[in-house]
C-alpha cells in the first residue's frame, strides 16, 4: 500500500461525512420507519425492498457464482470500451467473487443484464471497494445502477466494513450521477496521474443506515442552496470539463464535490457542486 493510499484510508477510518440536509432528499415514510430498526433488520428490510423493485420488472437479483465468470466477462466486454476492460481478467472476476462479492441482474432466461463487483475487504481499515458497475443499454435510465450500488453497500455493511470506496473516470457523468446524487457518495480525491486509468475520481460513502439514506441529492434544493449562499465561500460551481479547476480544488483540500447538477440541453454540460470540507466532515 502506497503512503498516499495509507493516509487516505487512515483518514476514512476516523472521519465520517454528512452532506447538509439543505441539499438532500427528504426521507419517505418507509425510509423513516427502517431507520428505527437495528442494523441487522435495517439491512434485511432494505435488501428485500430492492429485490422486490427489481422483481417488478420481471428480473431477479442474485449473488454471482464462480460458474458465472465466462458469461459475466462477456457482459462486461459489451458494456465497456476496450481501454477500460484491459485491466479486468477472468482471474480478477474469480477473486472478486471468491473474496468479495458479485451482484447479477438477470431475466427469466438467465441472460445477464446488470452486474457490480466487490473487490474485497480491507480488514485493517474496514474499507470495501466497488468495481465494474455495468447495466445493459435496455435497462439504462430505470435506476438499476443505483439499486445495485446500494445493495452492494448493504452487503459490505453487514460484513463489517465501515466505508465503501470506488474509482471512476472523471467524465463518466452517468455513473457520477448514480453514485453522488442518487446513492449519496462524496468525491474525496482527484487523480490526474493514473496512467492506465486516466483522469479519475475517488469517492466514498460511510456504511451506516443514516448515511445510506440521508446523503442523496435533491436537485431543486441544490438550486435554492446556490441562490441563498455565497459562491466561493459556501460553495464552488465547477464545469464538469474544467480539469484545471478540479485539480486546483482538490490540491487546495478545502472543498469536496458533493453533487452533480444536471443541466438541460439549453444550459450546457453538468456542473459539480463542491462544498467546504468543514461542513462535510466531523470526528467520529
Amino acid at each position: 500500500m502506497s503512503s498516499s493510499v495509507s493516509i487516505m484510508t487512515e483518514i476514512k477510518s476516523e472521519y465520517i461525512f454528512n452532506k447538509p440536509k439543505s441539499i438532500c432528499k427528504n426521507l419517505s415514510e418507509w425510509e423513516k420507519s427502517i431507520l428505527l430498526l437495528n442494523k441487522t433488520d435495517f439491512a434485511k428490510s432494505y435488501k428485500e425492498h430492492i429485490q422486490a423493485e427489481i422483481n417488478s420488472y420481471g428480473l431477479s437479483l442474485r449473488l454471482a457464482k464462480l460458474s458465472d465468470i465466462d458469461a459475466v466477462y462477456d457482459f462486461i466486454l459489451s458494456c465497456f470500451s476496450q481501454e477500460y476492460i484491459e485491466d479486468v481478467s477472468k482471474y480478477d472476476l474469480f477473486r472478486f467473487i471468491e473474496y468479495g462479492h458479485g451482484l447479477i441482474i438477470e431475466d427469466a432466461q438467465q441472460v445477464i443484464l446488470g452486474c457490480l463487483f466487490e473487490v474485497g475487504y480491507e480488514k485493517r481499515w474496514k474499507i470495501s471497494y466497488s468495481i465494474r458497475l455495468g447495466i445493459d443499454e435496455r435497462l439504462k435510465g430505470k435506476g438499476f445502477g443505483k439499486l445495485l450500488t446500494i445493495y452492494s453497500c448493504i452487503l459490505a455493511m453487514e460484513r463489517g466494513s465501515e466505508v465503501k470506496v470506488g474509482l471512476i473516470s472523471y467524465d463518466n457523468l452517468v455513473s457520477l450521477h448514480i453514485h453522488v446524487n442518487q446513492a449519496g457518495w462524496l468525491i474525496d480525491k482527484f487523480y490526474d496521474n493514473l496512467e492506465s486509468l486516466g483522469l479519475s475520481f475517488e469517492f466514498s460513502l460511510p456504511l451506516t443506515p443514516e448515511s445510506l439514506l440521508r446523503n442523496r441529492i435533491d436537485q431543486e434544493k441544490v438550486r435554492i442552496y446556490i441562490e441563498e449562499h455565497i459562491a466561493g465561500v459556501d460553495y464552488i460551481l465547477i464545469d464538469c470539463v474544467d480539469i484545471e479547476t478540479i485539480k486546483l480544488t482538490y490540491n487546495d483540500c478545502k472543498f469536496r464535490i458533493a453533487a452533480v447538477i444536471r443541466q438541460d440541453e439549453n444550459r450546457g454540460k453538468p456542473l459539480f457542486l463542491a462544498l467546504p470540507v468543514a461542513i462535510l466532515y466531523s470526528k467520529k
